[in-house]
């Protein structure tokens, strides 16, 4: 019987090991290395959604919901490593440990989906990390991607020290770990004792730790070096799959065990939400390079995303989640066209890397054009829905003074992405800007599903309001 409590990642870590074995024996063979790699991510995708569920453990939980999110995650990670083996073969770096190690961090995500517990949390969130570490610091040449590797290992470590004092307080003033057995015990918890301020403190500690994994302000330090100083095809897995598991994270955490304190986390997610926003939008107007400009750009959308989960309503949790999604989609698709394009036989760094790409490459300037303005959020395309949702839910939950600002920073916002666009189809140069190819199917259905999804809303609205309705029920 295949239909065991946690199939899909019991065939990644069984593959892995294959993997391994296989391009050791077969080192010249990376192109079937590889294959191996995305057929892998198939089987698991198939049975992440076959898989019958089973609550048969309370550390570990299997439905629906969590079901629907791997596929997403499994499905995004085909689509990454596409990206990355064309940006690593052409750098002459390409190791097939760069997508076993990928694989590590990607099961680390789906523990942490899976995760009805702290401990087992902290399990998945740790293994990610590890795998972060070392991707971060793959590329050996550069002393960028090394310092980047160490500054965000220092940091890291520090996050994970937060989190595990945030969960002992917890466990030690509930007597538990597990999601469940928290919210009932919290439902006996007097507001005047020790105890209650004593799981406030661990709530705030915890909350810390995921901005920081999150990469939200005033945590979000790291985010434009680590962002610089990596691959891009590294950059691409830290501005997705991480983000949404955390988001998650985030959902079952505050959804579940914490939500009888709500008052206390929904103002501190707000302020979050909203510095992000800001801090994002204003520290990229002044960005020279390409990844910094999309890392700030990142935490603008982190904000969105913290701030409408912060109201507490139903529209605001609808908000986050359609916009987790659209932001994740976005994001592939701008850092993939990135991938397919060198300057002067190197990787684009600067802006000013991309003028005149709408001379020499017209598609690679359409796909970019395209992305650049479904960030901005500008109509029909499927950003514009986005940031709409979430200003009608801050709106609704009568955060009029809130929406003004956020109405504002999407203006201001504005400016840097229609910046990107001015350097590419006004901006003239001397040098050679190359692509790996002159078309590419997968970049061209990631970047037009953009427009798809802005023309006819209603398919992703859909989708989401059915993972409402599930999480819904799991949550009661």
């Amino acid at each position: 019987m295949l239909n065991i409590l946690f199939i899909p990642e019991i065939i990644l870590s069984i593959g892995v090991m294959i993997i391994i074995l296989f391009d050791l024996f077969f080192q010249k063979q990376k192109g079937l290395s590889f294959t191996l790699v995305q057929f892998l991510l198939l089987i698991a995708a198939y049975y992440s959604l076959d898989n019958k569920f089973s609550p048969s453990y309370s550390a570990y939980t299997l439905n629906e919901f969590t079901n629907v999110f791997k596929f997403i995650l499994l499905v995004g990670s085909l689509t990454i490593f596409h990206y990355t083996y064309k940006h690593l073969k052409f750098l002459k770096i390409l190791k097939i440990e760069y997508f076993t190690i990928s694989l590590l961090g990607l099961i680390g995500t789906m523990i942490m989906i899976s995760a009805n517990s702290l401990l087992m949390l902290y399990l998945g969130i740790e293994l990610l990390s590890l795998s972060l570490y070392a991707l971060i610091g793959f590329n050996k040449k550069s002393s960028l991607s090394s310092e980047a590797a160490i500054k965000y290992y220092v940091l890291g470590a520090m996050s994970s020290g937060i989190l595990l004092f945030g969960i002992s307080l917890i466990y030690g003033f509930t007597g538990s770990i597990v999601y469940d057995d928290i919210a009932s015990q919290l439902i006996s918890i007097d507001m005047n004792s020790v105890d209650y301020i004593a799981i406030v403190f661990g709530i705030i500690f915890i909350t810390a730790s995921l901005c920081f994994k999150f990469g939200a302000a005033p945590f979000h330090m790291w985010v434009p070096d680590i962002y610089q100083g990596s691959l891009i095809s590294t950059t691409i897995l830290l501005s997705t799959l991480p983000k949404i598991a955390v988001f998650i994270v985030f959902l079952k955490l505050y959804f579940i065990p914490f939500i009888l304190l709500r008052e206390v986390w929904s103002d501190i997610l707000i302020f979050v939400g909203m510095l992000s926003i800001v801090i994002g939008s204003l520290f990229a107007l002044t960005q020279e390079n390409i990844k910094r400009l999309l890392a700030y750009s990142a935490i603008s959308n982190i904000g969105f995303i913290i701030l409408s989960l912060g109201l507490i309503s139903v529209d605001g949790i609808h908000a986050s989640l359609y916009y987790t999604v659209v932001y994740s989609l976005t994001a592939l698709a701008s850092f993939g066209i990135i991938t397919h394009i060198t300057s002067n036989s190197n990787g684009i760094e600067k802006i000013t890397d991309l003028a005149g790409l709408s001379k020499t490459h017209p598609y690679f300037a359409f796909l970019i054009l395209i992305t650049m303005l479904s960030s901005a959020g500008i109509p029909p395309l499927v950003g514009f829905h986005a940031k709409l949702m979430v200003i009608k839910a801050l709106v609704s939950s009568s955060y009029i003074i809130l929406s003004i600002i956020v109405v504002i920073m999407t203006v201001v916002s504005a400016y840097y992405y229609l910046k990107v666009i001015k350097t590419i189809y006004f901006d003239n140069r001397e040098d050679l800007i190359s692509t790996f190819s002159n078309s590419d199917i997968i970049l061209s259905i990631n970047v037009l599903s953009l427009i798809a999804l802005g023309i006819f809303p209603y398919l992703l609205f859909n989708l989401t309001s059915y993972l409402m309705r599930i999480f819904s029920v799991i949550s009661i």
